[in-house]
Parts: structure tokens; sequence; C-alpha cells
């Protein structure tokens, strides 16, 4: 009697797209996965149309708006620039920008880089956010920065922000002499072969194999106008990227690119900085999900019995996006939607239930290969 193989990783990625993803999938109009294990790409694939009612399918170049994941950039970007210019972490914001007024003085002379990046600047909430759906200037809503509450002194508190989380570019704007888009291509982009990627509209949409996105209505996915507000703030919501990118995103924080992304920085981005509660972070209940925190552009959250999950998602009108990984178990996926369906949301605790069965035995083995469609690293 022949013993069943145990279940691969690529059985468990074809497993995992068949028995969640594919149904997400099918009713957006389209989307784009990558799994990693150990380095490995052990799947990628593209599904559906760029625009509902075209022939266009969906490729592994397609760009996507990443909308909050965006802040993942800015958070490597101000390691790199706290590595290899006079700015600390610890430096106050004011030193930088001293056209910059709070409302309460002594504490906006607190505030630094380490607090934008952590959200814990001290400041109400989505401090401004609403003037950014009004699509006012960026420049017009750091002008009425000085009217905003706080609500703890700063490094004491979690309060997510958007506005002041963008302060980050007009740093590096100012010490490198790049725009933040610039520094970004050259230090983070190009070293990592992320050929596709950019920061802002206008390189979207002079890439002609971009997602529109969608909202659902009467019953169906009607393509919508793209909405040019948060590309305002570049630094939090900014970025677009393929998933071919993402693959390259994924493996640079699962430390295979150290030329780029340093081990030291690393563990700066990731460790647990801010205690957050499951709803500040938008999770749903789950009776696996552990300890929340926010590290530097990333939130980081303990699961069963696996600690430190890395993960951020995004969203904006018509477009949505996940990222999750665990640099110890070398595991990571990432997720773009040109359609926010709701259960893409819940796509990142399913792949981690689902791993969990993996590492314990639990899959039932496939001998007769990857799914079809389903492409393996070269």
């Amino acid at each position: 009697m022949t013993l069943p193989v145990a279940a691969t990783a690529s059985d468990f990625a074809d497993q995992f797209e068949s028995r969640y993803v594919e149904p997400i999938a099918s009713e957006t109009p389209g989307s784009a996965l990558v799994v990693i294990h150990n380095g490995e790409v052990v799947l990628q694939k593209a599904y559906g149309v760029v625009e509902a009612g075209s022939r266009e399918a969906v490729t592994d170049d397609t760009l996507f708006r990443l909308a909050s994941l965006s802040k993942s950039f800015a958070s490597a970007a101000a390691s790199i620039l706290v590595r290899d210019t006079s700015v600390t972490w610890q430096t106050p914001l004011k030193s930088h920008l001293n056209d910059l007024h709070f409302k309460e003085p002594v504490l906006g002379e607190q505030i630094n880089l380490k607090h934008i990046m952590s959200q814990t600047t001290g400041l109400m909430p989505h401090a401004y956010t609403n003037l950014i759906e009004d699509n006012q200037s960026y420049d017009r809503i750091l002008g009425k920065l000085h009217r905003v509450d706080f609500i703890c002194e700063p490094g004491s508190c979690y309060g997510y922000q958007n506005v002041v989380f963008s302060l980050v570019g007009d740093i590096i704007e100012k010490q490198s002499g790049k725009t933040y888009a610039d520094f970004v291509s050259e230090r983070l982009f190009q070293p990592l072969a992320m050929n596709n990627a950019s920061i802002g509209l206008q390189p979207l949409l002079a890439d002609e194999n971009y997602a529109r996105p969608h909202v659902f209505r009467d019953g169906e996915w009607r393509p919508v106008s793209i909405t040019p507000h948060y590309y305002r703030v570049a630094p939090a919501a900014g970025a677009n990227a393929s998933i071919r990118d993402m693959a390259q995103w994924l493996n640079a924080h699962l430390g295979q690119a150290p030329s780029v992304l340093t081990p030291a920085l690393l563990e700066q981005l990731h460790q647990p900085r801010t205690p957050t509660s499951r709803r500040q972070a938008h999770y749903r209940t789950s009776k696996g999900l552990g300890k929340v925190h926010y590290a530097l552009g990333w939130r980081v959250f303990d699961y069963a019995d696996m600690s430190q999950f890395v993960h951020h998602g995004g969203y904006v009108r018509g477009s949505r996006s996940e990222m999750i990984f665990n640099r110890e178990l070398g595991l990571g996926l990432a997720f773009l939607a040109n359609g926010a369906d709701r259960s893409i949301g819940d796509l990142t605790f399913a792949f981690l239930d689902f791993y969990r069965q993996y590492e314990a035995g639990n899959l039932p083995c496939q001998t007769t290969g990857p799914a079809s469609g389903s492409i393996i690293a070269q």
C-alpha cells in the first residue's frame, strides 16, 4: 500500500485559491493574487478584466491602486532616510517643517517622525480626512492643522491619520532634495525591480494596463471615475502596483532583499509599537486574533499559536488591497482587486486558518500537480 504524499506548499496555495480566492474573484470584476512561502512564489495569478464589459484581461502587470497599503512604502522610505541622513526618529517635526502650527504648541513641538509613522501623534484620529474627501488641497488642509484637538500627549495613544502621516513626504523632500515619488522610486521600486509600481495619479493613467475602479450598483459591477483626492496624500494612499510588483515587495519584507531592506531596517518597521483594538484595526471578530499593535506603517498581530503577523489593507472607492506576511514562517500573501467586495477583508484570516491546517497536516493531499492556471515561480 502506497502512503499519500504530504501536502506541499504548492498544494496549500492551490487549495486555498480554489476554496477561498476563486469565489471572491468570480464575484469581482478583476483581481490578482500572489502567495509566497520560504522565498518562493508558489502561486501568482490574475483574474477577470480591467473593466466590466471589456475583454481586456487583468495580467500580472496590471496596475492597481493600493490606497492605505501605500503607508508601507512611506515607512520604508522614512527608515532609509533615518539611516542615511541626519534625520532621526526623535527629531521634532517642527525642526524640519517650521511652517507647521498646532492648536497646543507645547504638544505640537513634541511630535516627531516616529510618532507620525506609528500613528501616535496625539491628534484626534483621522484629522481632516473629511477634507481630503471634500477634495481640498493638501497645502490648504495643512494650513488648518492648528484647529485640530489633541486627545493625548504624542506617543501615548493610537490615532490613525492620513493627512498628518503624509508629512513624512514633506520631510523626505526637504532632506533629500527629491520629490517623494522620485525618492521612493529610486530607493525602493527600482532596486527591487518593481517595474510597474508608481506614486501618483498621472503615472497610473499613463499606463494603459491599469484596473478601473468599480462599485456594485443595481445588481452589477459598474466602472466609476477615479477619485483623485487620496493621491494628494501620496505617502498615506498614493501608490500603485501590479501583483508582480507585490511579489517583490512581499519578498523584500520577508528578508529576501537585504541590500534594500536590511534586517535591522525590517526589525524597525515590523516591531509592535502602539496597542490598538480589533475595532480600531477594522478586524472582524475572530477567536484566533491576539494582541494587535501598530508598527511603522504596518499593523502587527498574533494569531492563535502564531506570533507577529504583519499586515495592512487599503480601500478607496472601487479598489481594494491586502498584504500579510510573517517573517519567521517565511509566509506571505497579497491580493489586489478593482471592486471593493467586503469579503476581501476576511481573506487574510481565512489564509491564516488554512495555513494552520496545512502545518497540522490536515489538508488533503494533491498529487495531480498545481491547479489549472496557477503559476509557479520560474
